[in-house]
């Protein structure tokens, strides 16, 4: 089936007369490859090749407009057509699972206590580099690397210091096998911090990220908790921008079926309905614009981080995630709350962290 494609697909763009004309530059596509550590062979070198340049010719095509306001870049997605990335990289889910999921977010919407000046007041503030960008690779785990990023972010915020927490210790253990599964109703955000509440997680050095499908490495929980968890449901600009200012950054839920090529700029070529293109990334800044981190990997937009336009651009203010504040308790680990497995290193006994 595959080769057909590759055929017609083929096939299709020498009939639009610029095939051959990119063979001529087939090392740029070689030059990407080994820059990402791809390898191709056959029917699917010729596929994805065509792919690549029907790609980089989207780009310079977009480059060369006068009326955008973001410039698009070539990455790691550049083999790959829009559909795949929506499937390979978003959360993406059915009608019928979309409907199941709302019914369950409007059960747990949480609405501020804090009184909000309304004025037009603005508190410009950017968080960006208090956590790492991380790279969720080919597996769609935006909604554990956010669920840790959110942990880590108010940890380094309120402690200043840095805390690297193990998404792939969410994916194993909280999924049954299925943490790369872009359809499984489990892989949440909410989910994921339920998890991290309930159980609690290792430091990433001591269960490494893989992106893929694994059996639960631990027996246990790890020693880092959250106390609580909540989400708001529909909030404003102000109360968005107010708490990033008063307070750290926050996991929030965006469409992102148009953010595969994104370069740099302001960006606003997206819905605010997030049921099609799910994805869950960090909002770490709000001057006139939002900045935004997604687990990309730092190749890809503006050094990781992409800037989207004011307003509910994207959807980025439908649901926004929080956990409780910090702070430090310390308890002993327990000889049978350490990691068992061989192929994770022996871990020191880490100094149990409740936030409280």
């Amino acid at each position: 089936m595959k080769n057909i494609i590759a055929a017609t697909l083929t096939t299709f763009l020498i009939g639009l007369g610029y095939y051959q004309e990119n063979l001529d530059s087939a090392s740029d596509f070689e030059r990407w490859a080994l820059k990402h550590g791809k390898s191709y062979y056959g029917d699917e070198k010729i596929y994805r090749q065509t792919i690549y340049y029907q790609n980089k010719k989207t780009i310079d095509e977009h480059n060369k407009r006068t009326d955008v306001t973001y410039l698009m870049g070539e990455n790691q997605f550049m083999t790959i057509t829009n559909e795949e990335f929506i499937r390979l990289y978003l959360n993406t889910k059915s009608p019928e699972q979309q409907n199941n999921q709302n019914k369950v977010i409007r059960k747990n919407i949480h609405k501020s206590l804090e009184t909000i000046n309304k004025e037009n007041k603005k508190w410009p503030i950017d968080w960006r580099g208090k956590v790492k960008v991380k790279n969720q690779g080919s597996c769609p785990s935006s909604y554990a690397m956010s669920a840790t990023s959110q942990v880590e972010a108010e940890y380094a915020v309120l402690k200043e210091t840095s805390l690297t927490l193990s998404a792939q210790q969410i994916m194993d253990c909280q999924t049954m096998f299925r943490g790369c599964d872009p359809n499984y109703d489990g892989n949440t955000a909410w989910d994921a911090l339920s998890y991290i509440e309930n159980n609690g997680l290792y430091p990433e050095s001591s269960y490494p990220y893989t992106g893929r499908d694994q059996w639960c490495q631990v027996n246990t929980g790890g020693p880092w908790k959250i106390k609580n968890r909540w989400r708001t449901f529909s909030t404003t600009v102000q109360e968005l921008q107010s708490d990033l200012y008063f307070y750290y950054p926050y996991l929030v839920v965006v469409d992102a079926t148009k953010w595969q090529f994104y370069g740099s700029g302001i960006f606003s070529d997206c819905s605010s309905d997030v049921s099609q293109g799910k994805y869950y990334a960090l909002v770490v800044g709000f001057e006139d614009i939002w900045f935004v981190q997604p687990s990309f990997g730092t190749a890809w937009g503006e050094s990781g981080y992409i800037r989207l336009a004011p307003g509910n651009t994207c959807g980025i203010l439908n649901f926004v995630y929080h956990v409780d504040f910090i702070k430090q308790q310390i308890h002993p680990i327990s000889k049978q709350e350490s990691i068992q497995q061989e192929n994770l290193s022996n871990s020191v006994l880490i100094p149990f962290l409740n936030y409280l």
